[in-house]
């Protein structure tokens, strides 16, 4: 990422959308044949150069023409400079530009989001039976796997590739060489279409100065929601690195510190990072939003806004992709913890199938409902097994064993049938 958003770079593109509108002009008889292949093989980048330009005319790509225009003087076909920019406005150069740019980027991203993925994938199998207590709401719910829990993430990532594929199919795929106002003036169609094409891009069908920014609204959108999963792995992961609940954490270097002052600390701090900069995905999103919104042909507003947002919001999921895949790769399990904290629920996850099975025995809803809540409540409370209240709590003059068969009761809360037929139907998938 560093590389692609390199000033080098980004004027190295530059150069390669104005060779391909020369390119097409060549092949469609608007240049000889002597001056394209003057420019293609002497045009130079010389960032210093640029950079002193753009210092005397504040015009970054007036500095950037003039400076490959000396490099075709220095090399001795300085005839053909007055074709370098020849009919073309900067946003003709700058947007076909940033479109090849967003595209590498975006791809990158792609391939990394791979590699996450994988790191879920294979976590989640070798957790599929690693059972554990789900919570809602923070609360105790039903039992689950770890490995299930690690599929939900999984599938997310997934959802995430394939929405970052089809921005790259569907929005980041036009270019617009159309003049300074869109309605070509001075320029060909045909040179944009040809130029487009050796590009590998489209042109858009109507636009002012610039591409509509729409699209680029589109890209940040999803780099975001793809951020936001990530934030969404690292608070779940989170909870459960917590020291009174101690089912995961972080992997350490051998001499890392958690605290200044306290040395027992164990501070997951590359989790606490995801999760903050998922806001800040957030905040380019939301900028690019309001970039879409353009007086009339054109203002540079967006200009300002988009040097920061695309090359960071691309470099900083890049960075959340890899440090993500790093954590579930090391994480540590700790099944037995995972085991004790079900334990702990005092088998009030069961109150469900036990309700149901009142119900299915002829006992109303809501006063089956009634009394498995209150036993519920007693079992937290008194630290006593919900299956052993059933015993001990009659239910309107009868006991739970005159109303439903011990094996019964027992099935009710067999974690391991609870939860088999739903874990083989999820891995199978």
């Amino acid at each position: 990422m560093q590389t692609l958003w390199s000033e080098e770079n980004r004027y190295k593109t530059w150069l390669k959308v104005e060779l391909a509108v020369l390119e097409a002009r060549f092949k469609l008889r608007e240049l000889p044949r002597e001056g394209f292949e003057a420019i293609r093989y002497h045009a130079r980048i010389n960032v210093a150069r640029i950079n002193e330009l753009d210092n005397l005319y504040r015009h970054d790509m007036i500095a950037f023409i003039e400076s490959v225009q000396e490099s075709l003087e220095t090399a001795g076909v300085g005839k053909w400079k007055n074709e370098f920019h020849k009919k073309l406005t900067s946003y003709n150069v700058e947007d076909p530009a940033m479109v090849l740019l967003l595209r590498s980027a975006t791809n990158a991203i792609i391939f990394v989001l791979h590699g996450l993925h994988s790191a879920l994938r294979d976590k989640a199998v070798e957790h599929r039976n690693t059972i554990m207590i789900a919570r809602t709401h923070g609360q105790y719910a039903e039992p689950t796997s770890f490995g299930h829990l690690l599929m939900v993430f999984e599938f997310g990532i997934k959802r995430s590739i394939e929405r970052l594929h089809n921005v790259v199919r569907d929005e980041l795929n036009q270019g617009n060489i159309s003049g300074a106002v869109g309605v070509y003036g001075e320029l060909d169609p045909k040179v944009e279409a040809k130029a487009l094409e050796i590009l590998e891009l489209r042109p858009a069908q109507a636009e002012t100065q610039i591409l509509q920014r729409d699209r680029h609204a589109a890209l940040l959108s999803a780099i975001a929601i793809a951020g936001g999963t990530i934030e969404q792995i690292a608070r779940t992961f989170w909870e459960m690195m917590r020291s009174d609940v101690c089912e995961l954490r972080e992997p350490r270097a051998p001499e890392q510190r958690g605290s200044s002052a306290m040395a027992h600390k164990r501070n997951p701090i590359l989790t606490e990072r995801l999760m903050g900069m998922a806001r800040l995905l957030r905040g380019y999103a939301h900028a690019a939003m309001e970039n879409i919104a353009t007086p009339e042909c054109r203002d540079i507003s967006q200009s300002s806004v988009e040097r920061h947002i695309f090359p960071d919001a691309t470099s900083l999921l890049d960075y959340m992709v890899r440090k993500m895949t790093e954590l579930v790769e090391g994480l540590v399990v700790f099944s037995h913890c995972m085991l004790e904290n079900l334990e702990n629920s005092q088998g009030v996850w069961a109150s469900q199938r036990v309700r149901n099975a009142l119900m299915d025995a002829g006992i109303p809803y809501s006063e089956a409902y009634q009394y498995v809540q209150q036993l519920s409540f007693e079992a937290e409370k008194d630290r006593m097994h919900l299956k052993t209240l059933l015993t001990l709590r009659p239910l309107n003059g009868r006991y739970v064993t005159d109303i439903l068969p011990s094996e019964k009761i027992e099935e009710c809360f067999d974690v391991n049938a609870y939860i088999q037929k739903g874990i083989e139907h999820i891995f199978s998938q």
